[in-house]
């Protein structure tokens, strides 16, 4: 599956939260990779129905292009616009831009954002929410401000783009600047064949309101539309159709790019990247925190202070004397929503049976305006009877040691933890009762 940063991500990845199998994401910025087991995923059930509910097929943008607009005379001009298009940013001595997406997913939008600044040749960088790409002086760089003791340091190879494919395991940026940078002349729709559809061919051109649109044909039920201003042959904004792959039959996502292109002759801040104290390593599978991968059973739980839903603090180490489970979720993150019901189950159980327990579940790695509010609104539409925990920066999961969500711990009476899950497991409820009275010695 293509890799893309951000909430593009998490959405063409959206079979993981309708139980389908999938490869797992690049880490994206401020939003860790969901790590299911395969064979969970496998074994889930899919009412292919339902899913068509929930994710209404997209039309497609070339329905909105009359047969005038696909002519040979219109496939003609639209072709020769997108090779203009393309010199323009092959030739520029300096472009900034800021790229907005926005993506309709039931029950509300994801909205992202990030900036781009392209100097001479392929000098150039990228930042997208706590992750930095930078290339200069023949090397690329990526670093990440959750990770401060490291980056990643590879040689450029050729372009950018060809560096991303072939050293930094095929990560892809939602834009087309990149590729147009180092595009080749008569080789423009490659240059937009981003987001999981390869573009084959241009298939329609119509001008409106002193636009042009240029709609570029894909494969699997894709297209993308292409708005440019005609005098200054700069990209407005890009609308993107296209089917997730491994979707089932009836599902298709439509998501709205905007542009905002400024030309200069030189940038105002050149291209450089600070290493700083950090250290250059080799790949990303390298550019992990310098801390354990998941806290170890029988180790020491770390303390945390977290406001609840209501404002108020909890303090693990008031806690002691109890056993606590804590979940780490996000609004994003499919098993985490599928999973939260089996938590809630066991705080229902924790309440009626009165066993000597707290139970919480921590929001981690939300992302956009007013991501609490909305990850509180939520959890408050859903009813879920234990306690909300706000971790949104993610510090309390960093000191957890977890890189994929959804993952809980049971934490025992002494403070020590007693059991970790990761992923979705339809049978959790069950098993954390279990884990939950092992811990009180088998009494509630």
């Amino acid at each position: 599956m293509t890799r893309l940063l951000g909430s593009i991500t998490l959405t063409l990845c959206f079979v993981t939260s309708s139980s389908l199998a999938q490869e797992p994401a690049a880490k994206p910025a401020q939003a860790a990779p969901e790590q299911v087991p395969e064979d969970q995923m496998l074994n889930a059930p899919i009412d292919e129905a339902a899913l068509a509910q929930m994710f209404p097929k997209a039309p497609l943008n070339g329905e909105s292009f009359p047969e005038t607009a696909k002519t040979p005379e219109a496939i003609q001009a639209g072709t020769a616009l997108l090779e203009k298009i393309a010199a323009k940013y092959r030739t520029a001595p300096a472009i900034s831009d800021t790229v907005a997406w926005t993506v309709k997913l039931p029950g509300g939008e994801q909205k992202d954002s990030m900036s781009i600044r392209l100097g001479g040749g392929q000098d150039m960088e990228i930042t997208a929410g706590t992750m930095t790409m930078v290339s200069t002086g023949g090397n690329v760089y990526f670093a990440d401000e959750q990770v401060d003791d490291k980056f990643v340091k590879v040689a450029l190879d050729g372009t950018v783009v060809n560096t991303l494919q072939t050293k930094l395991d095929g990560i892809e940026f939602p834009c087309p600047h990149l590729a147009l940078r180092g595009s080749s002349e008569g080789k423009a729709v490659e240059a937009f064949s981003f987001g999981g559809g390869m573009f084959t061919k241009v298939a329609g051109y119509q001008e409106k309101d002193g636009t042009a649109e240029i709609l570029l044909a894909g494969k699997d039920e894709s297209d993308l539309k292409i708005v440019s201003d005609p005098k200054t042959a700069l990209v407005k904004s890009l609308s993107l159709v296209m089917a997730p792959p491994g979707a089932p039959p009836g599902i298709r996502f439509a998501i709205d790019f905007t542009l905002n292109p400024t030309l200069s002759d030189k940038l105002e801040k050149p291209i450089a990247f600070d290493a700083g104290k950090r250290k250059a390593v080799d790949g990303l599978s390298d550019l992990t925190p310098s801390r354990p991968e998941a806290i170890a059973v029988g180790g020491e739980a770390p303390t945390f202070k977290l406001m609840d839903n209501n404002g108020a603090e909890v303090d693990l180490a008031s806690l002691r004397g109890k056993v606590v489970v804590i979940d780490f979720w996000a609004t994003w993150c499919g098993p985490c929503r599928k999973g939260l019901p089996t938590i809630d189950a066991l705080a229902k159980w924790v309440t009626e049976s009165k066993t000597n327990a707290a139970v919480f579940g921590i929001n981690v790695w939300e992302r956009g305006d007013g991501a609490l509010a909305k990850s509180k609104e939520y959890w408050n539409k859903n009813k879920f009877c234990f306690t909300f925990l706000d971790d949104i920066k993610g510090d309390v999961i960093k000191q957890y040691g977890f890189d994929g969500i959804p993952a809980t711990v049971v934490i025992g009476t002494d403070g020590k933890v007693v059991a970790v899950h990761q992923g979705f497991d339809a049978n959790l409820t069950e098993t954390l009762k279990a884990e939950v009275l092992k811990a009180l010695g088998g009494k509630s």
